[in-house]
């Protein structure tokens, strides 16, 4: 009743959602990608139990499933690692990497890559939609570059550094793939 609509009286108004992703990192039975060491489960990864298309929830079962395998796998395997000194590890901050994450700036920045996503590479693709969104987030990519090397670290700036660099790899896959499949769907 809160968006005006009774459900006891009208149907309720569904529309389509981009809530999960279909596709990530290729892993194999346990969790391994193709790089030693490097695990991936959830929604990172590729198992190929749910072909080119996923139905809701089946994800969660899916997660929890490679996740303990994954977790077997690296346990089986934690003898033969050794634990880096954390003094040789260089510390991440640089000294050019002074001012205060800005709130406002990366609302806005990731506000454009979520609208950039929904409207340019969302469910009906088109290449002249892809070719303006890797366009405007192939800008958008060199003031956030240039925001994080000047910007102290901080969980936001990080989330929107990958989440325009994920946004830039998507858009690039669905613009070179020309072939519908699953949930990519190519109109022209």
């Amino acid at each position: 009743r809160e968006d005006g609509v009774d459900a006891t009286a009208e149907p309720i108004p569904v529309g389509p959602a981009a809530h999960y992703l279909c596709g990530g990192v290729w892993v194999d039975e346990w969790g391994r990608t193709s790089l030693q060491r490097l695990y991936a489960i959830g929604e990172v990864s590729c198992t190929g139990v749910h072909g080119a298309n996923r139905l809701g929830s089946a994800s969660l079962l899916e997660g929890l499933v490679w996740g303990v395998r994954a977790a077997t796998s690296i346990g089986a395997g934690l003898p033969d690692w050794k634990v880096a000194d954390s003094r040789r590890i260089p510390h991440w901050q640089t000294e050019r990497a002074t001012d205060p994450a800005d709130p406002v700036l990366i609302e806005h920045d990731m506000g454009t890559i979520k609208h950039t996503m929904w409207y340019y590479v969302g469910l009906v693709r088109r290449r002249r939609r892809l070719e303006r969104a890797l366009r405007d987030l192939s800008n958008l990519r060199q003031d956030i570059d240039a925001f994080y090397r000047t910007t102290r670290l901080s969980p936001e700036i990080i989330g929107l550094r990958n989440a325009g660099l994920a946004a830039i790899v998507v858009a690039r896959a669905a613009w070179e793939n020309r072939e519908s499949r699953g949930c990519h769907y190519r109109e022209d």
